[in-house]
């Protein structure tokens, strides 16, 4: 069949099963390819990332792939002698709209993987890597009598907890994430917990992915030049709770937009396909007006919280059964809010709450998210304490340090800030976030995130743009020290053993991009050779 003739969707399987191995692999890169693979040509990624693969479709054919598929769409006028090149080629398929249909593509072929899984995909602007993490390692079980596997796919990486393989991506292309749920599924995964970022709902890349459970977080400023405006972006993360097969909503009722999506769920007529909501929250108080939907809505909210040494004694409440009585020892309460999500998550899928409560004890710290860094690593530790966090949002940034004030007040010491913001991601955050840590941070240091292409002393400005004038919380200038090693050692060298240090922005990450070039550069081993260097 020529590559001019559109095949229907219907007989593109088959036509494949004509040209290539039942095993052959789907991929939109030629650096994964193996001979007999299948290359999917069309557009990937977002903004300057945005990268046209028909470009790659010679490359793939002379790695041996078994056959192509392409949208003649994504061939513009300028590279017109591409299509010329494939009109005669029979394993050179032309598909329609191919970005949209390569998802549901894959998973015909690899069989439908998340139909034989429970798939729990997590979306939200901060929490997302945090609630997969802790959700995967309650679900998973391999040394109990039922041997229960979860696996999770995120931002730190693929597999089953503690032995994460690295993708680069939140949520990898619609081939990639296809082929990683047949390859869990072969490894015995009953459970897969998924973080669904909002670039992915847009560009469809977890279309053909059935989903039994779907967790909104939060939503607040990130991605505004993907997305445009707060508006667009609510709506991208609201996808994620339109599919048809979903069975469970499981969504934070704390969070003002939180509470208009389950409006839309719970507003629906009642009807087979309308998914189960379960609200959760840190108080009752937040399912305020719900009161009509007593019967649809399942609540679940926390009590009689407090707060000693940063550790959480507090009582989960699921409607109709007695509290659990729940010790979290985590920073701050939206992690807390987090840890409420798991268990609420685990309650929706049939576990007895004090199930659910025994999973969630056994989980541990995720890398990057309020790691503290120090000699002793103890909250009570006599000495300098050091958290490295991901938050690289404004709201992300507000509420960690909200959350280290009362450990420093505990103390008796300040809290610091080493933070920068990204190049090329959305400008407007940049003051905000300036704003936000001249409000709660006591010392500033400002200095590079990630610049990718930017200047990053003009970065830093409009950081220091958002302050109504260049100082901290007490009153210090803030100081701006664009190499963030020197950031880091500065902070570490200077701050009192009372103290508290937050760096924030780059959490996991282990590497920093700067004029197009990634060099090595983790947040945490510089703050340990900081704090070396200190003692």
């Amino acid at each position: 069949m020529r590559a001019t003739e559109l095949i229907k969707p219907t007989a593109i399987i088959q036509t494949l099963h004509s040209l290539v191995k039942n095993d052959a692999m789907m991929t939109v890169d030629t650096r994964q390819l193996r001979q007999g693979d299948i290359f999917l040509a069309y557009a990937v990624g977002h903004g300057r990332a945005r990268n046209d693969n028909c470009q790659y479709i010679d490359q793939a054919i002379a790695l041996g792939a078994g056959a192509v598929l392409f949208d003649q769409a994504d061939i513009n006028q300028s590279n017109q002698a591409l299509s010329n090149a494939y009109r005669n080629r029979l394993d050179c398929i032309a598909v329609a709209q191919l970005s949209q249909q390569a998802g549901p593509i894959c998973a015909q072929w690899y069989g439908f993987p998340s139909q034989q899984m429970n798939v729990i995909g997590v979306t939200g602007t901060n929490g997302k890597t945090t609630v997969t993490q802790w959700l995967a390692q309650a679900l998973d079980s391999p040394k109990n009598s039922v041997g229960e596997r979860a696996a999770l796919i995120g931002t730190l990486g693929v597999g089953f907890p503690g032995a994460l393989v690295k993708t680069g991506y939140t949520t990898p292309d619609a081939p990639r994430l296809q082929t990683e749920l047949a390859r869990l599924r072969e490894r015995g995964a009953q459970y897969v917990a998924m973080e669904v970022s909002s670039h992915a709902l847009e560009q469809q890349r977890v279309a053909g992915v059935e989903f039994t459970a779907a967790i909104f977080t939060n939503l607040s400023q990130d991605h505004l030049d993907n997305h445009g405006s707060m508006i667009e972006y609510a709506a991208a993360k609201a996808t994620l709770f339109q599919q048809a097969e979903l069975q469970y909503a499981i969504i934070n009722f704390d969070d003002v937009f939180g509470r208009e999506l389950a409006m839309q769920l719970l507003a629906k007529e009642v009807g087979n396909k309308n998914p189960q909501v379960w609200g959760f929250a840190l108080s009752a108080q937040a399912f305020a007006g719900f009161e009509k939907f007593a019967q649809r809505l399942k609540r679940v909210y926390a009590q009689n919280t407090q707060l000693q040494q940063a550790v959480y004694s507090t009582e989960f409440v699921s409607e109709g059964n007695a509290p659990e009585v729940i010790t979290a020892a985590v920073l701050g309460e939206f992690n807390l809010s987090n840890y409420l999500a798991v268990w609420t998550t685990l309650r929706a899928l049939g576990f007895a709450g004090a199930e659910a409560s025994f999973r969630l004890s056994r989980v541990q710290p995720i890398p990057g998210r309020m790691e503290l860094m120090s000699a002793v690593k103890s909250r009570e530790a006599k000495g300098l304490l050091v958290v490295v966090d991901y938050a690289h949002t404004p709201d992300a940034l507000t509420k960690a340090l909200q959350a280290l004030r009362p450990l420093a007040v505990q103390r008796g010491g300040q809290l610091w800030c080493v933070f920068g913001c990204g190049g090329d991601r959305d400008l407007g955050k940049r003051a905000q976030m300036g704003l936000a840590a001249s409000l709660e941070a006591d010392q500033l240091i400002l200095t590079s995130d990630n610049p990718r292409s930017e200047d990053p002393e003009k970065i830093i400005a409009m950081i220091l743009a958002g302050m109504s004038a260049p100082i901290s919380k007490s009153g210090s200038a803030v100081l701006s020290i664009v190499d963030r090693a020197a950031a880091i050692l500065a902070a570490v060298r200077n701050a009192q053993a009372n103290d508290i240090v937050l760096v924030a922005g780059k959490g996991h990450e282990s590497n920093q991009e700067i004029s197009g070039k990634c060099f090595e550069f983790s947040d945490q081993a510089h703050v340990q050779l900081a704090l070396g260097d200190r003692s």
